[in-house]
């Protein structure tokens, strides 16, 4: 339920914050809440990955590409999202998360987030996540034609370029049984 409340409340503040236009960063203004923490007394590394929807939510309104994508119900899915931490965050601290687009291939849009305490990086993530339209994916070129963006180049990080590769699952029609460990073998 918390998760709720706080969607509704980036989604209702988004515009105070101001628009965010493409190839511009949006920043949101957050605090580690007591629900936050786990036993070690910090931010929960589950939690961040949390936060970091709250970013693309508010990214997405303040851009206008949120309204667009309701309009033509496209559908953003994480496709993958890798999390590296520096500090920890603490319990009632107060954090701003950086979101922005990091670029793009055909298939995927990346975004970079970044979790921020007195301008110094606590932890990083990069986002790879797919459009769909009608539950099929949708090509980034006509992803920013239905959005009616023109993006700034793509800036998609060499390693992340075969990440993708590298990690796949088979596709959600083909058979993946989960045999035993190590499933990578």
């Amino acid at each position: 339920m918390n998760r709720i409340f706080r969607i509704v409340w980036a989604a209702a503040t988004a515009r105070r914050r101001g628009r965010v236009a493409p190839g511009e960063h949006g920043v949101l203004p957050l605090r580690v809440l007591p629900n936050d923490i786990d036993f070690a007394g910090h931010m929960n590394n589950g939690v961040y990955f949390t936060k970091a929807d709250l970013g693309r939510i508010d990214l997405a309104i303040r851009s206008g590409w949120g309204r667009a994508q309701v309009r033509k119900r496209i559908s953003p899915v994480v496709m993958q999202e890798t999390m590296t931490f520096r500090t920890s965050l603490q319990p009632l601290q107060r954090y701003e998360l950086h979101t922005a687009l990091a670029g793009w291939d055909r298939v995927s849009v990346y975004y970079e987030q970044r979790f921020v305490v007195d301008g110094q990086v606590c932890a990083q993530a990069l986002v790879r996540m797919r459009f769909l339209q009608r539950g099929k994916g949708l090509d980034t070129d006509r992803l920013w034609q239905l959005l009616g963006i023109d993006p700034p180049p793509s800036t998609v990080p060499e390693w992340a370029k075969g990440w993708g590769d590298g990690a796949r699952l088979p596709s959600p029609r083909a058979d993946a049984p989960a045999g035993p460990p190590p499933f990578w073998a």
